[in-house]
Protein backbone atom coordinates (compact mmCIF):
# COMPACT_ATOMS: atom_id res chain seq x y z
CA UNK A 1 0.00 0.00 0.00
CA UNK A 2 1.68 3.17 -1.15
CA UNK A 3 2.09 6.57 1.68
CA UNK A 4 -0.04 9.48 0.54
CA UNK A 5 3.30 11.34 1.54
CA UNK A 6 6.30 10.56 2.47
CA UNK A 7 8.54 12.98 4.49
CA UNK A 8 11.38 14.81 4.20
CA UNK A 9 12.66 12.43 7.03
CA UNK A 10 11.97 9.14 5.50
CA UNK A 11 8.56 9.03 7.52
CA UNK A 12 5.45 7.50 5.14
CA UNK A 13 2.12 9.10 5.89
CA UNK A 14 -0.73 7.38 4.96
CA UNK A 15 -4.15 9.55 4.78
CA UNK A 16 -7.62 7.99 6.99
CA UNK A 17 -8.97 7.05 3.53
CA UNK A 18 -6.10 4.70 3.17
CA UNK A 19 -5.65 3.41 6.16
CA UNK A 20 -9.75 2.49 5.88
CA UNK A 21 -7.98 -0.47 3.09
CA UNK A 22 -6.17 -2.71 5.35
CA UNK A 23 -9.39 -3.13 6.92
CA UNK A 24 -10.59 -4.50 3.41
CA UNK A 25 -7.39 -5.84 2.92
CA UNK A 26 -7.07 -7.71 6.23
CA UNK A 27 -10.90 -9.05 5.11
CA UNK A 28 -9.67 -10.34 1.45
CA UNK A 29 -6.69 -11.85 3.00
CA UNK A 30 -9.33 -13.84 5.76
CA UNK A 31 -10.94 -15.04 2.38
CA UNK A 32 -8.43 -16.66 0.72
CA UNK A 33 -7.20 -14.32 -1.58
CA UNK A 34 -3.38 -13.88 -2.61
CA UNK A 35 -1.67 -10.14 -2.76
CA UNK A 36 -1.71 -10.11 -6.33
CA UNK A 37 -6.01 -10.87 -6.53
CA UNK A 38 -6.05 -7.98 -3.36
CA UNK A 39 -4.40 -5.16 -5.48
CA UNK A 40 -6.74 -6.73 -8.36
CA UNK A 41 -9.75 -6.24 -6.66
CA UNK A 42 -8.61 -2.61 -4.90
CA UNK A 43 -7.24 -1.31 -8.41
CA UNK A 44 -9.80 -2.48 -10.71
CA UNK A 45 -11.11 -0.41 -13.75
CA UNK A 46 -14.12 -3.37 -14.41
CA UNK A 47 -16.52 -4.86 -12.41
CA UNK A 48 -15.51 -7.77 -14.37
CA UNK A 49 -12.70 -8.64 -13.08
CA UNK A 50 -13.88 -8.32 -9.90
CA UNK A 51 -16.70 -10.90 -10.98
CA UNK A 52 -14.45 -12.96 -12.08
CA UNK A 53 -12.13 -13.36 -9.03
CA UNK A 54 -14.94 -14.01 -7.29
CA UNK A 55 -16.30 -16.76 -9.21
CA UNK A 56 -12.88 -18.48 -8.90
CA UNK A 57 -13.34 -18.26 -5.65
CA UNK A 58 -16.76 -19.56 -5.09
CA UNK A 59 -15.37 -22.63 -7.36
CA UNK A 60 -12.33 -22.84 -4.77
CA UNK A 61 -15.15 -23.09 -1.61
CA UNK A 62 -17.04 -25.08 -3.58
CA UNK A 63 -14.91 -27.64 -3.92
CA UNK A 64 -13.07 -27.40 -0.44
CA UNK A 65 -16.97 -27.63 1.10
CA UNK A 66 -17.48 -31.14 -0.87
CA UNK A 67 -14.08 -32.18 0.39
CA UNK A 68 -14.68 -31.49 3.70
CA UNK A 69 -18.28 -33.40 3.96
CA UNK A 70 -16.55 -36.50 2.05
CA UNK A 71 -14.05 -36.81 5.21
CA UNK A 72 -17.09 -35.90 7.49
CA UNK A 73 -19.23 -38.54 5.72
CA UNK A 74 -16.27 -41.52 6.31
CA UNK A 75 -15.57 -40.30 9.75
CA UNK A 76 -19.26 -40.35 11.03
CA UNK A 77 -19.55 -43.81 8.73
CA UNK A 78 -16.84 -45.34 10.92
CA UNK A 79 -17.60 -43.50 14.18
CA UNK A 80 -20.64 -45.64 13.44
CA UNK A 81 -18.63 -49.11 12.57
CA UNK A 82 -16.80 -48.66 16.20
CA UNK A 83 -19.86 -47.99 18.16
CA UNK A 84 -21.60 -51.61 16.24
CA UNK A 85 -18.20 -52.96 17.17
CA UNK A 86 -18.22 -52.20 20.75
CA UNK A 87 -22.14 -53.64 21.23
CA UNK A 88 -20.81 -56.87 19.81
CA UNK A 89 -17.59 -57.28 21.60
CA UNK A 90 -19.90 -57.05 24.75
CA UNK A 91 -22.50 -59.12 23.73
CA UNK A 92 -20.67 -61.68 21.53
CA UNK A 93 -23.57 -63.01 19.76
CA UNK A 94 -23.43 -65.94 17.99
CA UNK A 95 -26.65 -66.24 16.92
CA UNK A 96 -27.49 -66.50 13.27
CA UNK A 97 -29.95 -63.74 11.81
CA UNK A 98 -32.43 -63.53 8.69
CA UNK A 99 -31.99 -60.25 6.90
CA UNK A 100 -33.53 -58.48 4.30
CA UNK A 101 -30.95 -55.70 2.16
CA UNK A 102 -31.89 -53.68 -0.32
CA UNK A 103 -30.47 -53.61 -3.40
CA UNK A 104 -27.13 -51.20 -3.56
CA UNK A 105 -24.35 -50.51 -5.63
CA UNK A 106 -20.39 -50.82 -4.22
CA UNK A 107 -17.43 -49.49 -5.78
CA UNK A 108 -15.63 -52.79 -7.06
CA UNK A 109 -12.42 -54.05 -7.48
CA UNK A 110 -12.15 -57.46 -9.05
CA UNK A 111 -8.86 -59.53 -7.12
CA UNK A 112 -7.47 -62.51 -5.97
CA UNK A 113 -7.61 -63.47 -2.23
CA UNK A 114 -3.78 -65.04 -1.62
CA UNK A 115 -3.89 -66.19 1.72
CA UNK A 116 -3.45 -62.68 3.39
CA UNK A 117 -6.82 -60.80 5.18
CA UNK A 118 -4.49 -58.39 6.21
CA UNK A 119 -3.50 -57.46 2.00
CA UNK A 120 -7.22 -57.95 0.69
CA UNK A 121 -8.64 -55.85 3.55
CA UNK A 122 -5.74 -53.08 3.26
CA UNK A 123 -5.38 -52.92 -0.06
CA UNK A 124 -2.89 -50.95 -2.02
CA UNK A 125 -4.53 -52.09 -5.36
CA UNK A 126 -7.97 -51.09 -4.25
CA UNK A 127 -7.22 -47.53 -2.88
CA UNK A 128 -5.09 -46.95 -6.29
CA UNK A 129 -8.18 -47.76 -7.68
CA UNK A 130 -10.04 -45.94 -6.10
CA UNK A 131 -7.51 -43.03 -6.75
CA UNK A 132 -7.66 -43.91 -10.53
CA UNK A 133 -11.04 -43.48 -11.30
CA UNK A 134 -11.35 -40.44 -8.98
CA UNK A 135 -13.62 -41.43 -6.36
CA UNK A 136 -13.85 -41.54 -2.02
CA UNK A 137 -14.94 -44.41 0.05
CA UNK A 138 -16.51 -44.80 3.16
CA UNK A 139 -18.00 -47.30 5.30
CA UNK A 140 -16.87 -50.79 5.74
CA UNK A 141 -14.59 -53.15 4.31
CA UNK A 142 -16.22 -55.89 2.15
CA UNK A 143 -15.02 -58.81 0.73
CA UNK A 144 -17.11 -60.77 -1.16
CA UNK A 145 -16.95 -64.75 -2.24
CA UNK A 146 -18.45 -66.63 -5.40
CA UNK A 147 -19.93 -69.27 -3.05
CA UNK A 148 -19.79 -70.34 1.01
CA UNK A 149 -17.18 -72.74 0.36
CA UNK A 150 -14.51 -70.26 -0.96
CA UNK A 151 -15.40 -68.62 2.02
CA UNK A 152 -14.93 -71.28 4.11
CA UNK A 153 -11.07 -72.49 2.63
CA UNK A 154 -10.04 -69.25 2.43
CA UNK A 155 -10.39 -68.58 5.93
CA UNK A 156 -9.42 -72.01 7.52
CA UNK A 157 -6.70 -72.89 4.96
CA UNK A 158 -5.68 -69.76 3.30
CA UNK A 159 -7.00 -71.33 -0.11
CA UNK A 160 -6.43 -68.84 -2.93
CA UNK A 161 -9.97 -67.59 -4.85
CA UNK A 162 -10.80 -65.15 -6.71
CA UNK A 163 -13.03 -62.29 -4.84
CA UNK A 164 -14.19 -58.64 -5.03
CA UNK A 165 -12.96 -55.77 -3.30
CA UNK A 166 -16.30 -53.84 -2.16
CA UNK A 167 -16.70 -50.31 -0.79
CA UNK A 168 -19.31 -47.69 -0.65
CA UNK A 169 -18.62 -45.19 -2.73
CA UNK A 170 -18.77 -41.13 -2.03
CA UNK A 171 -19.59 -40.58 -5.38
CA UNK A 172 -21.20 -41.43 -8.32
CA UNK A 173 -19.66 -44.19 -9.92
CA UNK A 174 -20.23 -45.36 -13.57
CA UNK A 175 -21.19 -49.08 -14.20
CA UNK A 176 -18.16 -50.37 -15.09
CA UNK A 177 -16.66 -49.80 -11.90
CA UNK A 178 -19.65 -51.15 -9.78
CA UNK A 179 -21.00 -54.01 -8.29
CA UNK A 180 -24.98 -54.40 -7.53
CA UNK A 181 -24.97 -56.14 -4.54
CA UNK A 182 -29.02 -58.07 -5.30
CA UNK A 183 -31.58 -56.93 -2.79
CA UNK A 184 -33.26 -60.55 -1.00
CA UNK A 185 -32.87 -62.39 2.01
CA UNK A 186 -29.34 -63.27 3.99
CA UNK A 187 -28.47 -65.37 6.47
CA UNK A 188 -26.19 -62.87 9.24
CA UNK A 189 -23.86 -63.73 11.62
CA UNK A 190 -21.17 -61.81 13.75
CA UNK A 191 -17.13 -63.61 14.24
CA UNK A 192 -15.18 -61.93 16.92
CA UNK A 193 -11.60 -62.32 16.78
CA UNK A 194 -8.91 -63.47 14.12
CA UNK A 195 -10.29 -63.59 10.24
CA UNK A 196 -8.47 -67.06 10.03
CA UNK A 197 -11.15 -68.66 12.00
CA UNK A 198 -14.25 -67.63 10.60
CA UNK A 199 -15.07 -71.22 9.45
CA UNK A 200 -16.84 -71.67 12.69
CA UNK A 201 -19.05 -68.78 12.25
CA UNK A 202 -19.78 -69.82 8.37
CA UNK A 203 -20.58 -73.49 9.80
CA UNK A 204 -23.26 -71.78 12.13
CA UNK A 205 -24.88 -70.29 9.04
CA UNK A 206 -25.01 -73.69 7.42
CA UNK A 207 -26.58 -75.26 10.01
CA UNK A 208 -29.13 -72.50 10.75
CA UNK A 209 -30.01 -73.01 6.72
CA UNK A 210 -30.38 -76.60 7.39
CA UNK A 211 -32.50 -76.26 10.27
CA UNK A 212 -34.72 -73.51 9.70
CA UNK A 213 -35.58 -74.45 5.63
CA UNK A 214 -33.41 -71.85 4.12
CA UNK A 215 -30.78 -72.90 1.18
CA UNK A 216 -27.90 -70.99 0.93
CA UNK A 217 -27.52 -69.62 -2.42
CA UNK A 218 -24.96 -67.30 -4.43
CA UNK A 219 -22.05 -64.99 -3.15
CA UNK A 220 -21.23 -64.74 0.48
CA UNK A 221 -19.62 -61.61 1.94
CA UNK A 222 -17.36 -60.46 4.77
CA UNK A 223 -18.28 -57.36 5.80
CA UNK A 224 -15.39 -56.06 8.57
CA UNK A 225 -16.43 -53.94 11.10
CA UNK A 226 -13.48 -53.30 13.26
CA UNK A 227 -10.39 -54.52 11.36
CA UNK A 228 -6.89 -53.48 10.26
CA UNK A 229 -7.85 -49.78 10.04
CA UNK A 230 -8.83 -49.01 13.15
CA UNK A 231 -6.83 -51.82 15.49
CA UNK A 232 -4.25 -54.45 14.65
CA UNK A 233 -5.37 -56.13 18.40
CA UNK A 234 -6.87 -59.16 16.86
CA UNK A 235 -8.84 -59.95 19.80
CA UNK A 236 -10.67 -56.99 18.74
CA UNK A 237 -11.81 -57.71 15.51
CA UNK A 238 -15.14 -58.05 14.47
CA UNK A 239 -16.81 -59.44 11.08
CA UNK A 240 -20.30 -59.58 9.69
CA UNK A 241 -20.70 -62.70 7.34
CA UNK A 242 -23.48 -62.39 5.27
CA UNK A 243 -24.88 -65.07 2.54
CA UNK A 244 -27.70 -64.92 0.28
CA UNK A 245 -30.20 -67.69 0.88
CA UNK A 246 -33.76 -68.36 0.00
CA UNK A 247 -36.53 -70.67 1.57
CA UNK A 248 -36.55 -74.13 0.39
Amino acid sequence: MEPDVVGDNGYRFYSLRTMLKISVINYLKMMGFSLEEIASMLQHSSLEEAKSLLSKHLTECDVEARRLDERRQAIVEWSELVNEANMILRVRPTAVSVRYLPSRELLCLPSRFCGSFAEAIVSLDFASYVQRVGNAICGPVILGFDGVEDAMLAASEGRECDVQLLQKPVRPISPENGQILPEGIYLSTYHVGMFEHMAVAYQRVIDFAEQNGYKVVGSAMERFVLDYWTTYNTDLFVTEILVQAETE
